[in-house]
């Protein structure tokens, strides 16, 4: 009988970052605190300065936002290449355009708190069995294979999926699903893929089968015993149970 400590380090752990959006109207935040200020002229020259701030705020939003669109008109798909003509610019100059409209649009997907989703995070959204899906394919053969691969070289970002330098998938925040329910068809599957891959393993067939180890070494998603590092002891970590790790019943 496995032991109390075994079974802990079966548990798949996943560390979620707290989100960074607060859920709360902003006109109830700013009247909290403005009845906080007993005097009636210094409560409302605070919200002067909370227009101030806000003011302040779109209009960095508009002006971003204007030059993304901007920069954006000169690669339209309709009448891009009408535009780049007419500015008679040169194949650099045109990679220096590209290079600042995903500036701009990088810098606007943070600020809307878009993340790139991570390659552990892929990894962990692709290996989840859902009673939902919708299968999506790109085709690779028209995607630009450089604009991408340029802009990652000049502005790094960690543990890139493979695909990065075609696309990219934006995420905006986490939650915790929870599903409750008999899964019959999930569970008939479940058998038959464990029949199957013990017929693999008795026949040796799955060694001849195995494909080869990826290029570049990947973390262990299900590795719970490393250092969390200081700046993470604020996360958030829930247990992943999946139905190929439970017993049927």
């Amino acid at each position: 009988m496995a032991t109390a400590a075994e079974k802990e380090k079966k548990k798949e752990v996943i560390r979620l970052e707290p989100e960074s959006v607060i859920p709360v109207l902003k006109p109830k935040i700013i009247m909290t605190l403005a009845n906080l200020i007993e005097r009636s002229t210094d409560r409302a020259e605070f919200l002067k300065l909370c227009k101030r701030i806000e003011y302040t705020i779109r209009a960095w939003y508009l002006l971003q936002f204007e030059d993304l669109m901007q920069l954006y008109s000169l690669f339209d798909p309709q009448h891009g290449a009408q535009k780049l003509e007419q500015q008679k610019l040169s194949p650099e100059e045109i990679d220096v355009l590209e290079q600042n409209f995903l500036t701009y649009l990088f810098q606007v997907m943070e600020k809307s708190n878009f993340k790139i989703t991570t390659d552990d995070e892929t990894d962990v959204a692709l290996s989840g069995q859902y009673l939902l899906n919708l299968p999506i394919s790109v085709d690779e053969s028209k995607l630009d294979k450089k604009l991408l691969k340029r802009y990652f070289e000049e502005h790094p970002h960690e543990n890139l999926p493979d695909f990065s330098d075609k696309y990219v998938i934006f995420r905006r925040g986490i939650g915790i699903d929870r599903t409750t329910d008999y899964f019959f068809m999930e569970k008939v599957d479940m058998i038959i893929t464990r029949l199957w891959a013990y017929l693999l393993r008795i026949t040796r067939i799955n060694k001849i089968l195995s494909r080869r180890s990826r290029r570049r070494p990947k973390k262990d998603p299900k590795k719970t015993d490393e250092i969390i590092p200081e700046e993470d002891q604020d996360d958030l970590c829930v247990e992943r149970i999946r139905i190929e790790n439970m017993e049927l019943r």
